[in-house]
């Protein structure tokens, strides 16, 4: 499964669906599911931490949580990013949440979002679950 910024966000912040966020988390953890992420995670998830007012050794803390998961972090391709870039045109979204979407699609698995925007403009052609619809 490929996992966005919205969601990882919510193993560090309380908020809506922090309870289904972190059961994944520790689903992952027991080795029920894998997990695999774009690099453009960690920059998303050090930004929106800054901004929540994390200090710098508190964003590398999480940031260090993140790696030490062992998460399968991919780098962009040439192949990803166009595939993104062709999404991103579609779907009418961002490059950036367009390329969670290609991982997705790549993989197979799907994308799970927090992000209601990004759920309404993509789940009708490709693997996206809204975390509050998790299971």
């Amino acid at each position: 499964m490929i996992l966005d910024a919205s969601v990882i966000l919510k193993w560090f912040i309380e908020e809506k669906d922090t309870d289904k966020a972190l059961k994944i988390r520790d689903d992952y953890v027991a080795g029920k599911i894998d997990i695999e992420i774009p690099d453009l995670l960690i920059y998303e998830l050090a930004n929106v931490l800054r901004y929540k007012q994390f200090t710098a050794e508190e964003i590398k803390s999480a940031v260090k949580s993140i790696f030490d998961m062992d998460f399968l972090i991919v780098t962009p391709t040439p192949l990803l990013i166009y595939t993104a870039s062709k999404i991103a045109l579609a779907q009418q979204i961002t490059v950036y949440d367009a390329t969670y979407v290609a991982l997705a699609d790549y993989f197979n698995a799907p994308l799970i979002t927090a992000d209601k925007k990004l759920y309404e403009r993509t789940h009708k052609d490709y693997k996206v679950i809204l975390l509050s619809n998790y299971e």
